[in-house]
Formats: C-alpha cells, sequence, structure tokens
C-alpha cells in the first residue's frame, strides 16, 4: 500500500468518513492490513458474499455455494484443467499447489491450506477461484458464463482469475447492508473501484470513483474516473476529487 494511498485513508477520516473495505479477498486476509491501515469495523469481502465486523466477528450475512452448485463448477473446473482455490469461513484452500496456486498465493500475499474442496464444500464454501493462464481463462470464460450465469454470480477478478459464487453475491450487497446498518443514505456513499467485481457497487453509491487503469466496466459504471497517473497511488487521486468536490 503506497504512503499516498495511506495519506489519502487518513485525509478521508479526518472529514468523517466511515471506512468499510469491500473487496474479493477472504476476511482474514484483509484484516492482515490492519496494521497499515488502521482497525476496521465492518468488512465486505469475498465479492461481498460475507459483511463481518472485524472487532466482534458478528455476522451480517455470509452467502455460501450449495453442495450441487459447488459440484457442478468443481466438475467444471477439474474437466478443463483449472487450479481451483475456494473460499471457506476459515480460510482459502487448495487441493494441490501448482503454478496458479502458488501465482495466487504470491498476489494474494497469503498460502492456500491443503484440503479435500468437497468436504468443506458440506459446510458452506463462499467461492471458488478457477485459475490458469489468462488465454486459457478467455478460453472458458464465455462456457462459463453460459452454464452458470444464469444461477450463480461469475466474474473475472483478474486475467488468471474466475470467480463463481453464490447468486445474490456482489459488493453492492454488501455496502446496502453496512449502509442500512449505520443508518446512511446511499446519497452520502462514495464508493472506489477498478474491477469488474465494484462494477454494481459503483453504480449504486451516491458518488463513486474508479480508477483510471482500472478495467473498462469499472469505469463505466463510476460517476468519475480518477486522473492519470501511476497505478500505485491511483485511489489517493480518486480521494482527492471527492474531498474537492466537498470543499
Amino acid at each position: 500500500i503506497s504512503r499516498a494511498n495511506l495519506e489519502a485513508l487518513d485525509a478521508l477520516k479526518r472529514n468523517s468518513f466511515e471506512i468499510v473495505i469491500a473487496s474479493g479477498r477472504h476476511h482474514k486476509n484483509i484484516l492482515s492490513y490492519e496494521d497499515r491501515i488502521g482497525r476496521q469495523g465492518w468488512v465486505i469481502s469475498s465479492n461481498g458474499a460475507v459483511v463481518r465486523h472485524a472487532q466482534t466477528s458478528a455476522i451480517l450475512h455470509e452467502l455460501v455455494l450449495t453442495t450441487a452448485q459447488f459440484a457442478a463448477v468443481y466438475r467444471f473446473g477439474t474437466e478443463k484443467d483449472l487450479a481451483i482455490i475456494g473460499y471457506h469461513a476459515d480460510g482459502s484452500f487448495a487441493e494441490a499447489a501448482c503454478e496458479w496456486t502458488q501465482r495466487y498465493a504470491q498476489n494474494a500475499g497469503w498460502q492456500p491450506s491443503r484440503v479435500d474442496l468437497a468436504l468443506l464444500a458440506q459446510t458452506g464454501l463462499q467461492k471458488l477461484l478457477l485459475t490458469h493462464s489468462p488465454g486459457r481463462i478467455d478460453e472458458i470464460e464465455p462456457e462459463a458464463e453460459q452454464r452458470f450465469g444464469s444461477e450463480m454470480y461469475v466474474v473475472r477478478t483478474a486475467d488468471e482469475i474466475l470467480e463463481i459464487a453464490a447468486p445474490e453475491t456482489n459488493k453492492l450487497l454488501g455496502a446496502q447492508t453496512v449502509a442500512k446498518v449505520l443508518g446512511i443514505d446511499r446519497r452520502n456513499v462514495a464508493a472506489f473501484g477498478d474491477g469488474n467485481n465494484d462494477v454494481e457497487m459503483l453504480s449504486w453509491a451516491g458518488l463513486s470513483v474508479a480508477m483510471d487503469h482500472g478495467r473498462d466496466s469499472a469505469r463505466k459504471a463510476a460517476k468519475l474516473i480518477s486522473l492519470p497517473g501511476p497505478p500505485g497511488s491511483a485511489f489517493a487521486r480518486a480521494v482527492r476529487v471527492v474531498l474537492q468536490g466537498l470543499s
């Protein structure tokens, strides 16, 4: 996390914003950043499948795949020779290590534990990540969308990752849930994002800013776009736009 982005978070706090992280990352993975971004309250994780309080562990909601949904996606992933990573309340898991699980571990900053995913599915998996080379994901994405898109949430979160979760899953649902608990009208919500999994939230928020380097879908959904510059400080530039509008 760049110094500029950390300073931007502090600026929001000084201006009485309630900071809520909304991420595709696992809840536990998000909490590992508290030493840099400060103690968190409500956290929206797993693309909105989970809304959980960082300090009390209270859960507003947790959406999981049914065992039948898991079985269908797992079969598809294995047939396509994809690496599969599952998000469970206890963490991230994979059945075997490979190039693509290692790539995930490097980017996410934590290593999936080894386990039989079918066993975890019995107690609820929040989502499945299908990962391989970007070219391979390009090939299978249309088929996955056609097969699962009408009954589950399918989203490309990285060039090498396609994610599939319960149908109601998205960051918008998480943001609406938190806003209701905090008593905040959507007109007073400012949302920031750069990915396909941010689209619904960016469209809903009273004010939204997409990163200038973000996915086209995010840029189209947002009300504003941050000024051009290094990706590592795009959030800081987006915050500057919001705070200038308040002054």
